[in-house]
């Protein structure tokens, strides 16, 4: 398969309940396998209950890693390491089981001050705290950091750090990191909002095309964007070594619905401008949006589907999707939608096109009326003009 133009991204899509938001924590409480047993992460339900697992009392999840020189590797550029995570159930009480080894390279893990293993995650429901609120002493003494990096996945009422938390000190403890967090912001969230950098009553300024307002005035939209790749990047620069620059960081970064509240047009720009400005992260998106999947190659893409055994298998489209409209990319196998239609316009439609084609002409003319006038959009499966038979007999009644 070519190499995709973005490298650094994975697409999970499927219908809901498919497991695209499991397949991120498994991610997360993989990576994180030899600390996550004491890092403040509550196991629940991890265990499916039901016809086919009344019997499992335990899980195990295996991953793949590729440790690199910003988690610690002395030697070569890349080293790859096998982490096992499991899960133990009794009655309905759970408990997890990390990785434990008590190899070296695993040290960075336990330091709060290291870059190493850099893993964020962000659930469906992510929301910024506001900053009258943000306990620093109490997050650290609920969960450890790496797993409070992820805990937006597992707790729906987990907060996000806010900006004004943490990024005033940066303006003079260093003011280089400071302008590289503006820019990132500002390359990040398009070209309808600029943040300004500039605090106000406590709040930072972000300039609109009508005015400036604050971050709590921003609309639903950028407030859950801006709100997430804020905090991204305090995670980031918390970590970062001197002398490094924010975008040289390497790290995996997962969101559930990347599309949250995003305008159509945002969602056509929004992944690759991700991709393009932190290059070194390693991106896991979840979506139901075409335009986003519209925006990304066969390669980015897997597909969660159940197995004849009801068990989730992921696989990659049959064909390209990079280039497609958002209509054929709807009725491709990655959505698998019959018609983009209204059902009920849809059976009215057919009901005409059925009558037409038994001799109906008044049928065929008010089929002809309809599409032309929009209320029937045309797809490439459902040709752009109506059929020869239809437009003959149309022609017959005038």
């Amino acid at each position: 398969m070519p190499r995709p133009r973005f490298d650094n991204v994975n697409l999970i899509l499927g219908v809901n309940g498919a497991g695209k938001s499991t397949l991120l924590d498994g991610i997360a409480l993989g990576v994180l396998s030899p600390i996550i047993a004491q890092a403040g992460f509550r196991p629940h339900f991890l265990i499916r209950r039901g016809p086919l697992e009344k019997h499992a009392d335990r899980a195990t999840l295996d991953i793949d890693m590729v440790v690199h020189r910003q988690d610690g590797l002395k030697k070569g550029s890349e080293a790859r390491r096998r982490v096992a995570t499991s899960v133990e159930r009794r009655g309905d009480v759970e408990r997890i089981v990390g990785y434990d080894d008590s190899h070296p390279i695993w040290e960075g893990m336990f330091s709060e001050e290291s870059p190493a293993f850099l893993i964020v995650g962000y659930g469906a429901t992510r929301r910024v705290e506001s900053s009258a609120n943000v306990d620093t002493a109490a997050r650290s003494r609920a969960r450890q950091l790496r797993y409070e990096r992820v805990a937006s996945l597992f707790e729906e009422q987990f907060t996000l750090r806010p900006l004004t938390s943490w990024l005033p000190e940066w303006s003079s403890r260093n003011p280089g990191r400071h302008k590289q967090v503006v820019n990132l912001i500002n390359r990040l969230s398009g070209e309808d909002v600029r943040f300004t950098g500039v605090l106000e009553r406590g709040e930072y300024v972000f300039r609109t095309k009508r005015t400036d307002v604050p971050f709590s005035a921003l609309s639903d939209g950028y407030k859950a964007f801006i709100g997430w790749v804020g905090d991204l990047l305090y995670h980031v620069c918390m970590g970062c070594p001197k002398g490094m620059k924010l975008v040289d960081n390497k790290g995996v970064v997962l969101v559930d619905e990347i599309d949250l509240h995003i305008h159509p047009k945002w969602q056509r720009t929004i992944i690759p401008t991700l991709a393009r400005a932190l290059p070194n992260m390693q991106f896991v998106f979840t979506s139901h949006s075409p335009l986003v999947v519209g925006t990304l190659e066969r390669a980015n893409i897997h597909l969660i589907e159940t197995n004849r055994l009801g068990r989730p298998v992921l696989r990659r489209p049959d064909e390209e999707i990079y280039g497609l409209s958002a209509d054929q990319i709807l009725r491709s196998d990655v959505f698998g939608l019959e018609s983009t239609r209204d059902p009920s316009f849809k059976a009215h439609l057919d009901a005409l096109s059925g009558e037409a084609a038994i001799g109906d002409r008044e049928a065929a003319m008010t089929f002809m009326r309809q599409v032309a006038q929009g209320q029937g959009a045309a797809l490439p499966e459902e040709p752009s003009e109506p059929p020869e038979w239809v437009r003959r007999l149309a022609a017959r009644s005038t």
